[in-house]
Order: structure tokens, then sequence, then C-alpha cells
């Protein structure tokens, strides 16, 4: 009989208060798999910071999957919480190649059923909107080509009824500068942000809305437009947890 360990990789946060959005996501998997399950982070510097600032020692996804093949684990499932299949998700691809014990898991959005679930799922999770009022999500972006879900996030949204939400990315496109002409164009005059990333960290905080002068809120502000923020990951709404959960690989 195979000894099976499910594992669950994120990028990682120093947030306290973003942490939960983790933690949801854990529980969802431990609660579809029905055991334990084991944490890692990709991110150095978070690693190194928790570590220094917390005495919490995180290992990374490669030093986790030798210990557990050296604990006689021979099935060792992957579920990650990257939003989308670009560098990040190829490197830990990468990683877990080394390993033939190891399934990796496919991010949160990948087939179309991924991405109804993260639209109704953040639709139901906000308040109602006035008709001059838009949704602006922030991705995190990145300049490998799966960039695109974004756009097709954006566009799913639309055809699913919700036509006053615009998704943009921090390093990737579309950007704000290309939303906002949108918004004027259509009237809006108020603007609820949120960030569409698994944990509302510093990007959250500070791309998204911070007091600088450069910030989303800020530049809008700046722009006539008054804002509302929901500082809020994705893994805190259980239906997108659950949505990563079903992902889990089954042998």
């Amino acid at each position: 009989m195979m000894k099976q360990a499910v594992v669950v990789v994120s990028f990682g946060t120093s947030v306290p208060e973003a942490m939960g959005a983790i933690e949801g996501i854990e529980q969802a998997v431990a609660d579809r798999c029905g055991q334990q399950v084991y944490r890692a982070f990709t991110s150095r510097f978070i690693r190194k910071k928790l570590r220094q600032r917390d005495g919490i020692e995180i290992p990374d996804p490669t030093s986790l999957f030798a210990r557990l093949v050296e604990q006689g684990f021979d099935d060792i499932q992957c579920i990650c919480t990257h939003v989308i299949p670009g560098i990040e998700y190829e490197h830990l691809c990468a990683e877990a190649a080394a390993f033939p014990q190891v399934h990796m898991a496919k991010p949160l959005l990948w087939e179309l059923a991924d991405y109804l679930a993260c639209v109704h799922a953040v639709m139901d999770s906000i308040p109602p909107r006035a008709p001059d009022e838009a949704l602006v999500l922030m991705g995190h972006g990145t300049v490998h080509f799966a960039n695109a879900a974004y756009c097709q996030l954006e566009h799913i949204f639309r055809t699913e009824g919700y036509s006053q939400v615009y998704v943009g990315t921090v390093d990737g496109y579309p950007t704000l500068d290309t939303i906002v002409p949108r918004l004027q164009a259509e009237g809006i005059r108020h603007v609820m942000l949120m960030p569409f990333m698994i944990v509302a960290g510093d990007h959250a905080r500070n791309d998204l809305s911070g007091s600088d002068e450069h910030s989303w809120k800020s530049r809008l502000e700046a722009s006539g437009f008054s804002t509302h923020t929901i500082c809020r990951g994705l893994g805190e709404l259980p239906a997108i947890a659950q949505q990563l959960a079903s992902h889990l690989v089954t042998s």
C-alpha cells in the first residue's frame, strides 16, 4: 500500500493578517483528502523574514519533497496556490520533476470551471454596487504569456453578466492606466478595489490601497473617483479555497 502525503505550496506571506488565506486553502485541502497537509513556501525572502522575525521555519518545496521521500512517502500530491500557470508555477513544476513521487496539481486558473468558480465567488463576496460603481481587481501580472488569463477572466465576468468589473495587473497587462479611460467613458464615479491575489499581502496593502501617491487608490482618487477597498485575499473565500482543493490529483 502506498504511503501518501499532501503538500500545499504557496509563495508565502510575512503579513500576519494575510496568513488566513493560506490557512483557509490548507484547511480545504485537508478536508478534501482527510489527512494532514504539509506547508512549503517558495519565497526565500519570506522564509528568511519569518525565521528572523518570528522564529518560524517553513521549508522550501525541494527540501520538503526530499524530507518526505526520506520518510518513506511514495505518493506526494502537491497543490500550489499560484493563480496562473506562469513563471512561478513552471519553476515549481521543474523542482517537482526531480521527484518521481511528486504529482503536481494545476494552479487556480486552468480551465473554464476555475474561471467561473472564481467569478461567482468574488461577486458573491462583495456588497451590491451602485449603477455608477465599478469593481476593479488587481492581479499580480507577469511577462509570461499566461498573463493573458487576466484578460480572459475579465471577459468571463462580462459574459456572466457583471459588466462593470475590470481586471488589471501590477506587473503585466492590463494596467490601471488602461482601465481609467474605460471607467471614465462608462460614467463610473465610484470604484470598489479588491486584490485578485491569493493573499492580501504587501501588494494589496501598498500598491492597491496604500496612502502613497502611486497606489491605485491614490491614483484613482486623483482622477476624480471615490474609492472603497476590500483588502481580502482570494484564499479567504471558501468557494475559491474549495476550487483549489478540487485540483488535488487522485491516484
